[in-house]
């Protein structure tokens, strides 16, 4: 590689950087006019009744503003990397005459489209379905043993928000399944024989990150397990593209 080509790969490295950071910018800088809203709105749907919620320090709410608007960021830059990253990687193995991967930016689209929806999809399961019972059933549980409920609402925030990042990013399984599958990547018949390893894995998961109990393993555990089962079943019309 020439002088030129490493200051030209470096120019334009810093093209996409710069588009990576403004996009992230642009995201931090309008949502974070929008937190108290999104606070009050999490506080009304999910907060317990009978529940308080209080800060510790002065600058806890806007730190957590802060905290959510770089989230914000982040999921907005995400779908830009995986396009950077791709388009590396494609052009990398085109040149080299190791793979082709044609995939039109029609095809791109639709995936985007998708992992969107998948992701609206688990956000909205977590946000309006398990954490409103999850939550309560923890506070029932702390009541029942004599413990009033006061929350930090840095950390009572950022544990819904997080908890409904996860989720949306949980139920990209499918995709990614499927995605692996078309490049070849992985063989369906991996899958299939490694599914029972794959459901312990699951429930290990879901013990590590919730309660010791039953209820919350399931509520966490069953929703991977279902989708896992739909990548296996969309697998069964997926074909690797150099077949």
């Amino acid at each position: 590689m020439t002088y030129e080509d490493v200051s030209y790969a470096l120019i334009v490295l810093k093209k996409k950087l710069v588009i990576i950071a403004l996009i992230l910018f642009f995201g931090m800088a309008v949502s974070f006019q929008l937190m108290n809203r999104v606070i009050n709105n999490i506080n009304n749907a999910i907060l317990p009744e009978g529940a308080t919620i209080i800060y510790l320090s002065p600058l806890e709410v806007m730190l957590l503003k802060f905290k959510m608007s770089l989230i914000v960021g982040v999921l907005l830059i995400i779908p830009v990397i995986a396009y950077y990253a791709y388009s590396a990687v494609k052009s990398r193995l085109e040149n080299k005459k190791a793979i082709n991967i044609p995939v039109s930016r029609l095809s791109l689209l639709f995936i985007g489209i998708t992992a969107l929806a998948l992701f609206l999809l688990g956000a909205g399961y977590s946000y309006f379905l398990m954490l409103p019972l999850f939550i309560q059933y923890l506070f029932e549980n702390a009541a029942s043993a004599g413990v009033v409920a006061t929350y930090s609402v840095a950390q009572f925030i950022s544990f819904v928000a997080l908890t409904t990042v996860i989720f949306g990013l949980v139920f990209e399984f499918p995709l990614i399944l499927v995605i692996l599958l078309r490049t070849g990547i992985v063989k369906r018949s991996t899958l299939t024989y490694y599914r029972r390893h794959v459901y312990v894995g699951l429930l290990v998961l879901a013990a590590i990150i919730t309660p010791p109990d039953v209820f919350s393993q399931i509520i966490i555990a069953v929703p991977m397990m279902v989708f896992y089962e739909m990548s296996l079943l969309l697998g069964r019309f997926v074909k690797p593209k150099h077949q």
